[in-house]
């Protein structure tokens, strides 16, 4: 062997045999939306190191409703953001942004009403409860209104009242008569001898309500962070699965409960809801755009493909990530 050849030689080896420093984390702000269990696959992605296994160092935010989320993304003060519906708004109005992940695809409240209502058309002409104008507990009823034939315009009467707390004291003493409640608030209102009509899971009613949102102009040049953010996410959604014990604990830890019972209850109830994968749902955001037809029929005709991106979701599948944690 010649001299350069055995220096090459030595070089390759000295340099394969070296320690390989790691990556520095890449450091990035994210938030969430509602202190419930709807949102704990990104608390179980924190709290059971998944953002860090993907090389993430994620400080993780409570912004407490989706417009102030959609606020903080586009003034840049996170990167991730919960809010699919105000997201979807926001770019009606010109901020490009999209939802990229949907860990929850259905709107997660039961209906839940007086005794003496038998039936969804029993609704008609009686006073709902919302949290807010242009929320998704407004959304829900008028999309629940339509697709059981009664008149949004006519037949739908609400009252605005804030959270379920406040909605729930209200469905008590006779103030209104139905309303969509979460999981500790249905269980509450059960023992108090209301009604839950319906489930999430039976009425299935297609909407954005855990959402990882970010700027498309920021998504265009860090891609391969968002994607390892999706994949500790979809692993946190496999881990709440498949290890029912410890995820209860995170829920109990983040919405600051004692009784475990509230817990089990976040978890029974929000749990089965999660898709394996998190796809972005277009049929949520139809819902929404139909929703905001009344404000403008101009909405009715954007392409609900529009407002989300499915490739990050796609890349998970097409690298079968799924089948490589049940091994």
């Amino acid at each position: 062997m010649t001299y350069p050849s055995a220096l090459l030689s030595f070089a390759l080896l000295l340099t394969v045999s070296l320690p390989t420093r790691p990556l520095a984390a890449a450091r990035i702000r994210a938030s969430y939306a509602a202190p419930n269990a709807s949102q704990s696959p990104l608390w179980v992605a924190q709290t059971r190191g998944f953002y860090a296994k993907y090389g993430l160092d994620v400080d993780l935010l409570y912004i407490s409703s989706g417009s102030l989320n959609v606020q903080a993304l586009v003034g840049t003060t996170v990167q991730f953001a919960a809010g699919g519906p105000a997201a979807l708004e926001a770019r009606l109005r010109g901020p490009k942004l999209l939802t990229i992940a949907n860990p929850l695809t259905v709107l997660a409240s039961n209906l839940v009403t007086h005794p003496d209502i038998k039936s969804i058309s029993d609704l008609k002409g009686k006073i709902g409860g919302i949290s807010r104008f242009g929320s998704s507990t407004h959304q829900g009823l008028r999309y629940l209104f339509r697709a059981n034939g009664l008149s949004v315009e006519t037949d739908l009467k609400m009252l605005q009242l804030g959270a379920d707390a406040n909605r729930l004291a209200a469905l008590k003493i006779g103030k209104i008569q139905y309303t969509f409640l979460g999981a500790a608030a249905s269980d509450q209102a059960r023992t108090q001898g209301l009604k839950i009509l319906a489930t999430a899971k039976q009425m299935g009613i297609p909407f954005p309500w855990t959402s990882v949102v970010v700027n498309e102009s920021w998504l265009d040049a860090n891609r391969e962070i968002a994607y390892r953010y999706v994949k500790a996410v979809t692993e946190a959604i496999w881990f709440m699965k498949h290890n029912r014990a410890e995820s209860e604990r995170i829920i109990a830890k983040y919405m600051r409960v004692d009784d475990p019972r509230l817990a089990t209850v976040e978890y029974d109830f929000n749990v089965p809801l999660f898709p394996d994968l998190p796809y972005p749902t277009t049929e949520g955001m139809r819902l929404i755009l139909e929703n905001l037809a009344a404000e403008n029929s101009e909405f009715t005709r954007r392409d609900p493909k529009e407002f989300v991106d499915s490739s990050i979701v796609d890349r998970l599948k097409q690298e079968q990530f799924l089948e490589s944690l049940n091994k």
